[in-house]
Parts: structure tokens; sequence; C-alpha cells
């Protein structure tokens, strides 16, 4: 069952909790997402390519499949005045850490729906015209599920560490015949201080895959 912005997952609302980002650019820090072991928010700057590659509109219809902590999610979902974000995530924890993330936003058009892919599509509603695959591994079996939902001429944008999911998605989105398909490598490097010590340290290499359905919406 989706989990409605307001609903009981989020919780009892407290002034304290609200979180102000004024800016008209995404990039929203880090910090300001509640994190877990083994569930950290995207980096804002993958974040930010991530979204240059989505593309989304003020009205888009974006699902999120793997939403996780809802980073990204909720980085899209303020960007659309006249449109929402669904975000299907299976593990308990971090729906319970999208909830939290979306009240301290105050995020209205973001919904959560507990599910995996490709089984729990279906709870996903409307024909989406952005999607964003954040799993380990996007396999034949998903791309194929979550092709013919997207709009003709909609972008479809997946993130993974995996290299054998980067050889997996190109493959299945070139048998798909994608258009207008792109790979690219992020790596980010952040200025880390240990007393004298200035270094730069790495995060986890990202490939963002990005692609559209052809045709005549």
């Amino acid at each position: 069952m989706p989990i409605a912005a307001g609903g009981p997952a989020s919780g009892k609302h407290h002034p304290e909790n609200r979180f102000q980002w004024d800016f008209v650019t995404p990039g929203i820090p880090d910090g300001a997402f509640a994190d877990a072991p083994g569930f950290a928010p995207t980096p804002m700057e993958l974040r930010v390519m991530l979204l240059a590659h989505l593309r989304p509109q003020p009205d888009s219809l974006v699902w999120d499949v793997g939403g996780g902590t809802g980073a990204l999610a909720l980085e899209i979902a303020r960007l659309l005045p006249h449109g929402a974000v669904l975000a299907l995530e299976r593990d308990p924890d971090a729906l319970h850490l999208l909830a939290r993330n979306r009240q301290h936003l105050q995020v209205n058009n973001l919904t959560i729906v507990p599910g995996s892919a490709p089984d729990d599509l279906d709870q996903l509603d409307g024909e989406p015209d952005r999607v964003l695959l954040e799993v380990s591994r996007p396999d034949q079996a998903i791309l194929d599920a979550v092709w013919p939902c997207l709009r003709p001429q909609g972008r479809l944008v997946i993130s993974t560490s995996n290299l054998a999911g980067l050889v997996d998605a190109t493959n299945a989105l070139r048998r798909l015949h994608a258009a207008d398909l792109q790979v690219v490598q992020a790596t980010v490097h952040r200025l880390q201080q240990r007393g004298r010590d200035v270094r730069l340290a790495a995060a986890e290499p990202l490939f963002i895959i990005a692609a559209e359905r052809p045709g005549t919406p």
C-alpha cells in the first residue's frame, strides 16, 4: 500500500524538524538526509548529475525504482510544481528513512510504495515520462518490465556502481532500440582534513546510463 505524504508512517510533524532550502538549484547537502548503516544518501554532486540526465519537466510523473533513503527522489519532487514522484522500495529500513526524509523536507508530491521491481511495478500509478532506476544490477527482466510503461519520448536514467549492471543495462537498451543512449562514469572527490593532513577522498564511482524511448507521445 502506498505511504502518502503526511500519513501514519511519516509521524507527527515537529517545527524543529523543518528543513529550509530556498535556492533554485538542486544539491541539498548530504547531511540534511537521515541515514543508517548500509543506507547513505547518493552524494550531492552525483544527484545533480543524475538530475541533469533525467531532464524532468514541471509536470513530469517520475518513477524512482529503488528509492533508498529518498535523497534523489526528494530532489526531483522539489523541482516539480505540477508533477509527482512515486518511489518504489522494498527494504523496511529504507522505507522508514524515506518517510523520515520526506517529512523533514516537507515534500508532499512524493508517494512511497513498498515493493520491488519487476514484480511490484503494477503498484505504481500512471504512465511515467521519466523513470529512474536505482538498483544494484538493472537486468533484462527489470528493463523489459519498465520500458513499456514509459511514455514515448520519455527518459530512463539508471544509476549503478556495478560493472556487470552497466553491461547488462546497455545491452538490454540496445535490444530495446533505445534512442540517445549515453553512459557516463562519475567520480566525486571531496576535500578531507585530518590535523595537518589534507587530501582528496573519492566517493564510490557511479555509472549513469541514460536513454530515451522512441515514438510519438
